[in-house]
């Protein structure tokens, strides 16, 4: 298990939900394909999954780094290789 990431209890039922692995969060907040701060201290690492984002909500900008949920994001997609949010 890594020391630096830590799950909640919502963020881990997420994970069995989705059926996604710890694995891949913790590759999606160590190397994202985007990043985008929050209010309060809350950030998102964004990673490509096949042809959809994950969306990793995470609370703390030191580590441990504590994952608030996980959630594949409709509103976003590339286009020209660039992230765009649907309108």
């Amino acid at each position: 298990m890594n020391k630096d990431i830590q799950f909640t209890k919502h963020a881990s039922n997420m994970l069995k939900e989705r059926k996604l692995t710890r694995k891949l969060i913790i590759d999606s907040i160590k190397t994202p394909d985007f990043r985008e701060d929050g209010d309060g201290g809350i950030w998102y690492a964004i990673k490509k999954v096949g042809p959809r984002f994950l969306r990793v909500v995470i609370s703390g900008k030191k580590k441990p780094y504590k994952v608030v949920t996980i959630y594949y994001d409709r509103r976003l997609r590339i286009l020209n290789g660039k992230k765009e949010t649907k309108k």
